[in-house]
């Protein structure tokens, strides 16, 4: 019979490697924002990466506030050093991260400032659902308008 703190042992390693080949960060700038929730993102002596924010849902462009969720995106980030920390790839081959510049979650800002719904279908930071609720509540962004609808919803009308 096997060491039961050997086996135990080896299952924790087998986790963390597991978790830590699952969220890999990357260094780089945010050489272009594409739209309030894609960014291009280039690495030092690497080619660019095009990267779709993780949890959240901004406006079209074509949509009311879209415009606006793309301009706060640009000015936080837009040839800004950064990292992302990719947790997926979606089904248009783009890395989905979140993005982290000068120490600040820009994903998490730009729900809290009322530009970003929470994508909850595909939800993995779980404080997101409060800071939609008090941007709501708040009138932030795009909550400002009563009849605000939801990307997936306008994607899905046109």
């Amino acid at each position: 019979m096997r060491n039961p703190i050997a086996l135990a042992s080896m299952a924790f390693v087998l986790i963390i490697l597991a978790i830590s080949s699952h969220a890999t960060t990357r260094s780089g700038t945010v050489e272009r924002v594409v739209d309030g929730d894609t960014i291009v993102f280039q690495r030092v002596g690497a080619k660019t990466l095009r990267v779709r924010l993780a949890d959240i849902d901004t406006p079209e462009l074509d949509q009311p506030w879209g415009i606006e969720a793309k301009a706060a995106l640009k000015d936080w980030a837009e040839n800004h050093r950064a990292e992302i920390r990719i947790v997926d790839t979606d089904r248009y081959g783009r890395l989905v991260a979140t993005l982290w510049v000068d120490g600040e979650n820009i994903n998490r800002k730009l729900v809290a400032e009322g530009h970003a719904w929470v994508y909850r279908r595909y939800l993995r930071d779980r404080a997101l659902p409060g800071l939609e609720a008090s941007a709501k509540a708040s009138g932030l962004g795009l909550w400002s308008n009563k009849e605000a609808i939801e990307p997936r919803i306008w994607r899905q009308q046109r």
